[in-house]
C-alpha cells in the first residue's frame, strides 16, 4: 500500500454507498425475538414510553444479540418501497431494511413491522476536558462527560475507537454494554462537575433516539449537549436532534468519491449536513484528520476549506495529525509543517478560525483562538487544555470584535 499521498487504500465494493441500498449486515435469526428477551428490574424508557429491557442471556452470547435486546421502537424511519420493508432515515445510507435484517450500521433492525434501535446502555463514558472532543468554541476549559454506544455507519480503517465502533465487524471488538438510564448518565455528569455532555466514540446519529433521551435530561439539568459525528446523516435526523442538541461537531474525512468509498460512504451528504446543521442553528465545528497516503493532497484540502468557508467562514476548522492505528499502522504520522501550510492557505482564503492539533510539541500557536479583528489571543490552549480565557462578553477585550461560539458564563 502506498504511503506517499498519491493513492488511497483499495475500497471494498460490498457495502451500500447509495441512498436506499440494501443493507449488508444480516442478523437473520439472531435478532428475531431478541429485542423482547429477558428483562430485568431496571427497564429504561424509550421515545414513546416503551421500555428497553436490560440483563444478559446465556454465557458466550454474541454481542449483536446482547445489543438487540437493548432496543426500543425507533423514531427515524418510514415505510419502505415494498410491503414489509422499512427505510431508516438516521444516516445518509437510508437503508431499506427487510424483515429480520439490520441496516449498514448493524444496530438498527426490522422486527415485527417496526424499526428497533439502540437504547438504555453505553459502551464507554469518560470525563475529560471538552477540548478533547476537538471542540474549541464551546465552554473552553469545561469538563465534559463523553459517552458512546456500539456500531457505526462507516468503517474507517484508521478509527481510534474501532473496538467500539467496529465491534460488530471485528473479532477483537471490545467491551460490554453498561445498562443505565438517561437520568443515571446525566447524574454522573453533574456529579463530576461537567458543563457539557457529548455523544461520541461511535456515530451518534445511528443511536439518535437514545442521544435525544439523554440530551433532553441534560438540557433539563443545564448542560450543553454535543454530537460528535461523521456527518453522514440526514436532514430528518438533524431536525430530530436539534431541539435538544447544541453542537454538531463533524469529521470531514476527505473530498473525493474514492476516499469516501474506502470509508463506506459519500462526501456529498457530509457537506450537505454541515450546511443544514448551520442553517438549523447548531454550533458547528469541523475536523479533518490528515492521513498520509489517503487525504493529504494540498489541493484537496484547500477545496475542503473552501467548502466550509462557503457555508460560514466563522466555522472553526481543525486540521489534526494522524498517528498509525487500527488498519493503517503501515504509514508515518502527519508532518506538522504540512498542516501549518494548509492552515495558512485557509486563513489567506478567508477562514477565521483554523487550528492544528495532535502536535502540541511542534505547533503551539495554532491551538489558540485569535481575534479575527486584531489577531490577539483570546483563548490560550496547550494539548487540548484551555490555559486562559480572555474574552469579555464573548468579544475581544482589545478591539471589541465578537468571537462566535457558545462561551458560557465563564467567558461572558
Amino acid at each position: 500500500m502506498e504511503t506517499n499521498g498519491s493513492s488511497a487504500p483499495e475500497a471494498s465494493l460490498d457495502d451500500p454507498l447509495e441512498p436506499g441500498s440494501r443493507p449488508h449486515v444480516r442478523l437473520e435469526a439472531l435478532v428475531r425475538g431478541a429485542a423482547h428477551g429477558p428483562s430485568s428490574e431496571r427497564a429504561l424508557a424509550g421515545p414513546a414510553g416503551e421500555r428497553a429491557p436490560a440483563g444478559d442471556g446465556a454465557a458466550g452470547e454474541p454481542l449483536a444479540a446482547r445489543l438487540a435486546r437493548r432496543t426500543v421502537r425507533g423514531a427515524l424511519y418510514e415505510p419502505g418501497p415494498e410491503e414489509g420493508y422499512l427505510r431508516c432515515t438516521a444516516c445518509a445510507h437510508r437503508c431499506v431494511v427487510s424483515p429480520g435484517r439490520a441496516g449498514a450500521c448493524g444496530v438498527r433492525f426490522e422486527q415485527d413491522g417496526e424499526l428497533r434501535v439502540p437504547f438504555g446502555y453505553v459502551a464507554r463514558h469518560y470525563v475529560r476536558s471538552v477540548e478533547t472532543n476537538t471542540i474549541f468554541h464551546v465552554r473552553p476549559g469545561a469538563r465534559s462527560l463523553t459517552f458512546g454506544m456500539f456500531g457505526c455507519d462507516l468503517r474507517c480503517p484508521y478509527c481510534q475507537n474501532w473496538k467500539v465502533s467496529q465491534a460488530l465487524r471485528e473479532p477483537e471488538g471490545d467491551g460490554e454494554p453498561i445498562d443505565m438510564s438517561a437520568a443515571d448518565l446525566v447524574d454522573l455528569a453533574v456529579a463530576a462537575g461537567c458543563e457539557v455532555l457529548a455523544s461520541a466514540y461511535n456515530e451518534p446519529m445511528i443511536t439518535a433516539e437514545w442521544a435525544r433521551a439523554v440530551f433532553t435530561e441534560a438540557r433539563r439539568r443545564g448542560l450543553v449537549t454535543a454530537l460528535i459525528s461523521d456527518g453522514n446523516t440526514t436532514p430528518e435526523a438533524l431536525a430530530y436532534m436539534r431541539p435538544v442538541a447544541d453542537v454538531f461537531r463533524v469529521d470531514l474525512k476527505g473530498w473525493s468519491a474514492d476516499q469516501y468509498r474506502t470509508l463506506g460512504g459519500r462526501v456529498e451528504p457530509v457537506l450537505a449536513a454541515i450546511g443544514e446543521a448551520r442553517r438549523l442553528g447548531y454550533w458547528v465545528e469541523v475536523v479533518t484528520l490528515v492521513v498520509p497516503g489517503f487525504n493529504d493532497k494540498e489541493a484537496g484540502l484547500r477545496a475542503l476549506g473552501a467548502e466550509i468557508a462557503r457555508v460560514d467562514p466563522d466555522i472553526p476548522w481543525h486540521l489534526n495529525a494522524f498517528y498509525p492505528r487500527y488498519k493503517m499502522r503501515d504509514r508515518a504520522t502527519t508532518d506538522p509543517a504540512f498542516l501549518v501550510d494548509v492552515a495558512g492557505v485557509a486563513y489567506a482564503r478567508g477562514m477565521k478560525y483554523v487550528y492544528v492539533s495532535n502536535v502540541a510539541d511542534s505547533v503551539r500557536e495554532l491551538s489558540h483562538t485569535r481575534c479575527p479583528g486584531c489577531y490577539e489571543v483570546v483563548v490560550r490552549r496547550f494539548n487540548y487544555e484551555t490555559q486562559e480565557v480572555l474574552l469579555s462578553g464573548g468579544a475581544c477585550p482589545s478591539c471589541g470584535t465578537r468571537v462566535p461560539g457558545l462561551w458560557g458564563p465563564a467567558a461572558a
